[in-house]
């Protein structure tokens, strides 16, 4: 199996989110091929993997292209100590499936994660059976399947479907065909290799003081050193009602000129964390 990234152990251990056939677990044999996975019920036993060194790398989804971001994972990722060491993205196709021979109107509920529901909501829409929310999208599958529950079905992937032993009732449910998850590869120390030049971001944290042109005074300072932020994102600071932290992707090629700019960035706010500089692996098949 072909892989983008060699770790930097024999043996690596990846914490992911999700049964095998989850996408999470399709992500990661893209970017790894072989490794030990382990396949965990929620994202904050993924990030205990790595802090507790369980596992030597965890990948977590943090946005979708349809559903927005993964708000928790922001937190999570804040609160861990973990540095970003890569991102990826993959084409997320969904697919309604059920016990082979059973139909549509013979279904009365549908399964999947939230994300899942969220991506396929017009089509869930179009049909008559109760929706409710599962841990995992592969998971939701391999419960109908072993519990032979011909009245269920779930949101999932045609590898899970296959893995199974379910059929795809109706393939590509999903909202938009332009449905994309932008993947995070953690470390707590570890790091990977690449033989292709791929393209560079940063990530980095930080707060401003609450008043008036503090974020704009912050952002107009990236601008002026020729910096393309992609993203940001804004989460409730705990203890500190109406305050926030931020969170800003960068597209950066020069290592000199980023830590120049952190330097200016770190008087301007509150505080200011590096959450890594990390290359951009783009889609994994």
């Amino acid at each position: 199996m072909l892989m983008i990234c060699t770790p930097d152990v024999d043996h690596p251990v990846v914490s992911i989110q999700g049964v095998k056939g989850s996408f999470h677990h399709h992500a990661a044999e893209g970017l790894f091929g072989k490794a030990d996975f382990l396949q965990r019920d929620n994202f904050p036993e993924v990030f205990e993997d790595v802090s507790e060194e369980r596992a030597h790398y965890a990948l977590v989804a943090i946005e979708n292209s349809i559903a927005g971001s993964l708000l928790r994972n922001y937190d999570l990722l804040a609160a861990s100590g973990l540095q970003i060491i890569g991102e990826a993205f993959l084409r997320i196709e969904h697919h309604l499936i059920a016990h082979d021979g059973v139909t549509l109107e013979e279904i009365r509920e549908v399964w999947s994660h939230p994300m899942a529901i969220a991506q396929t909501h017009d089509f869930l829409s179009t049909i008559d059976a109760r929706v409710l929310e599962k841990k995992d999208t592969a998971g939701a599958v391999q419960f109908i399947s072993e519990n032979d529950l011909l009245d269920v079905a779930a949101i999932g992937s045609e590898r899970a479907a296959r893995l199974f032993g379910m059929s795809v009732m109706r393939p590509n449910i999903e909202t938009d065909p332009h449905n994309y998850t932008r993947f995070l590869l953690l470390a707590g120390g570890h790091t990977v290799r690449t033989e292709k030049g791929y393209p560079l971001k940063t990530s980095i944290q930080f707060s401003v003081a609450n008043e008036p042109g503090a974020l704009a005074h912050y952002l107009q300072a990236v601008a002026d050193a020729g910096f393309n932020m992609t993203k940001i994102e804004s989460r409730p600071r705990v203890g500190a009602p109406w305050e926030y932290d931020f969170f800003m992707d960068l597209q950066v090629e020069d290592a000199a000129r980023l830590e120049a700019l952190l330097r200016q960035l770190e008087p301007r706010g509150l505080f200011l964390k590096n959450l890594g500089s990390y290359p951009c692996f783009g889609y994994v098949e």
